[in-house]
């Protein structure tokens, strides 16, 4: 027979953190408003366009406090949302998760490499009040550089559990330069799944992961059934939930209910809840946030709880 050693005071801090993310149900629905350098890309892409450092913090501001308080984890930045946890607009029955990645992560390019903050680290984030801290990690499985990536998570996994704090990896696949868009969408599903199988074991609390097929219509819900079953598979036991990728609401909704029957605990959304609310106007934002936005994530969250699998140690397992 064999004896388990008793965990220590950090692992049983960082085993309860995690399931606060779930809220009571146990079920992730998680806001992310994380976002650096890709918020910027969808003012462009929005005709926003470009937001002092300020604006940007009145903007996080607007959105936490619309959607947070319907939310069971809210994923936000120190540099642009630390005014929104400051403002204490986002309840404390609101799990927070904070990124540790530094800009550079939307940079073009095949030699992408994650890096930290330099000036938020892991206990940084405890003193901000996380509950769990987010490392995106671009990733190809088929390039040297996973390596170094499998390196990056190792080493964060490590400094977050020292403090007591879950690490939630997003591994992020991506079109190489000289790959056509056809050539990558085919080879996207081995792509996330080899993604997800090589970071599985490194130590991870909790997986953010892509759905796995790149257009559901297209693809169709028995192979996409198949492939989120594939998925569940490849994360050896780690607990998972789906990013949104911008993914419309109508479709979104519908990625949650086969990704949570083939068991995930649920989704982190951003952009695809909160996109269509950006603006130069800031008090538009917050009552879009507070309205159709809102509307929006309620849905989302509505399937989550019917399909989705309770995390582990969650009082609804």
């Amino acid at each position: 027979m064999t004896v388990r050693a008793p965990a220590g005071p950090t692992d049983v801090g960082r085993r309860r953190r995690l399931a606060r993310l779930g809220g009571p149900t146990g079920i992730v629905s998680g806001i992310a408003i994380d976002h650096r350098d890709s918020l910027r890309v969808t003012l462009t892409e929005r005709g926003v366009g470009s937001l002092t450092d300020a604006q940007l913090r009145d903007l996080k501001l607007g959105l936490a406090r619309g959607l947070a308080p319907a939310a069971t984890t809210i994923m936000i930045d120190a540099e642009f949302g630390g005014q929104a946890l400051a403002a204490g607009v986002v309840p404390a029955t609101v799990a927070i998760v904070m990124p540790l990645e530094a800009q550079g992560y939307e940079d073009e390019g095949d030699d992408r490499v994650t890096s930290l903050l330099p000036d938020l680290s892991p206990a940084d984030a405890l003193r901000w009040g996380a509950d769990a801290c987010k490392l995106l990690v671009p990733y190809r499985a088929d390039l040297a550089t996973a390596d170094h990536q499998d390196a990056v998570i190792v080493a964060t996994v490590e400094a977050c559990h020292d403090v007591g704090l879950p690490l939630v990896v997003e591994p992020v696949v991506f079109r190489l330069a000289g790959e056509s868009v056809s050539d990558f969408a085919a080879a996207y599903e081995a792509l996330v799944l080899e993604a997800v199988g090589r970071i599985a074991p490194l130590g991870a609390d909790l997986l953010k992961l892509p759905f796995p097929v790149r257009d559901l219509v297209e693809a169709g819900e028995p192979a996409a059934t198949a492939a989120c079953a594939a998925m569940a598979a490849a994360c050896h036991g780690t607990p998972w939930v789906l990013l949104g990728a911008g993914a419309d609401t109508d479709i979104f909704v519908e990625q949650i209910r086969i990704a949570g029957r083939a068991g995930a605990s649920g989704f982190l959304a951003g952009r695809g809840i909160w996109g269509p609310a950006l603006s130069a106007d800031l008090d538009a934002v917050e009552r879009a946030a507070s309205g159709s936005a809102l509307d929006a994530f309620r849905r989302c969250r509505e399937m989550a709880e019917r399909y989705a699998r309770p995390l582990p140690g969650s009082r609804a397992r």
